[in-house]
């Protein structure tokens, strides 16, 4: 909570997940706010949702391609 903290490996000990899974959740922290935005609006492709988006880990840092590799470049 205080967004410091010594490893991922501490932030899945604390969450009680799986390294490898609190690894993957943290890259989508790093999504386009219009990704967010669509997803929250429900404008979004159907087939996108939280278990596909968290195989695709980790997306490309430039959001330009996060819009590509997400079907959203409408």
């Amino acid at each position: 909570s205080s967004g410091r903290t010594e490893s991922v490996q501490a932030i899945a000990e604390e969450q009680k997940v799986d390294r490898s899974y609190a690894r993957r959740v943290i890259y989508l922290a790093f999504l386009d706010p219009e990704i967010v935005k669509r997803i929250l609006c429900g404008n979004h492709p159907v087939e996108l949702n939280a278990t596909r988006m968290l195989r695709m880990t980790p997306l490309p840092m430039a959001w330009t391609e996060q819009r590509m590799l997400l079907g959203m470049t409408t």
